[in-house]
Order: C-alpha cells, then structure tokens, then sequence
C-alpha cells in the first residue's frame, strides 16, 4: 500500500501566506535598523574625528555625514552633547515607528551614545 507524501494545496497557501507575511514585515524592518547603524556609525566617526570641538564644530560634522548617509531621522538639533571631565559624549535618543497593516504599526526605541574617551555603552 502506498501513502500520499508531499503538501497539499490548502497546507502551501498557508505556508505561502506566513512567508509572505514574514517577508513583508522584513522588507519594512530592516530599513529602520539599516538607518539605526547609519546613526551610531555618523556619530562615532564625528567624535573620533573632532575630539574637543565645540558643540556647533560636531553637529556642523554630523549634518555633512547624516547627509551622505541620508539619515533622517536624527538631525543635529537632535544631538545632546555634553563635555564630561576631558571627553566629548554624544547621545541621540529617538523612536521610529514603521507601519506594517493599517492600523498597526512598530515601535522602535534606539539609543545611540558615544565618548572621545572610553566607548561607551
């Protein structure tokens, strides 16, 4: 006697429907994340690049480098920086919400922080 192997139609439609799902979801995510690393690297070059400017000197840097890196969501009004002992630290606070379907939507919460002195956390 033989067994029928294999998927069948109904159970491909299901796991079609989730792939894509989970593909879509992917494709709206990613970008946020993309532009997350974009920030922290614009911030940690302009630190290393300018340790003990002014504060006008580091957000004039970061706006030339959130430029060519088409960052958007954090502009150098948005900089909070402060001069601690003898480093510079520079910390961005910001969220991004992506929609996904209609009403429902992520909510991402990055932090981004960095000192001329010791890396930090």
């Amino acid at each position: 006697m033989h067994t029928q192997r294999g998927l069948s139609f109904f159970g491909f439609i299901i796991i079609a429907m989730a792939v894509a799902m989970a593909m879509i979801t992917a494709f709206k995510v990613v970008p946020a994340y993309i532009e997350y690393f974009n920030v922290k690297q614009a911030v940690t070059t302009v630190v290393k690049q300018n340790a003990g400017a002014t504060p006008a000197v580091l957000r004039e840097s970061y706006s030339r480098h959130a430029e060519i890196s088409d960052i958007k969501a954090v502009g150098p009004a948005d900089l909070v920086i402060s001069q601690v002992g003898g480093s510079t630290v520079i910390r961005a606070d910001y969220e991004k919400v992506v929609p996904l379907v209609a009403n429902v939507s992520f909510l991402f919460q990055f932090q981004v922080e960095q000192s001329s002195g010791a890396a930090a956390p």
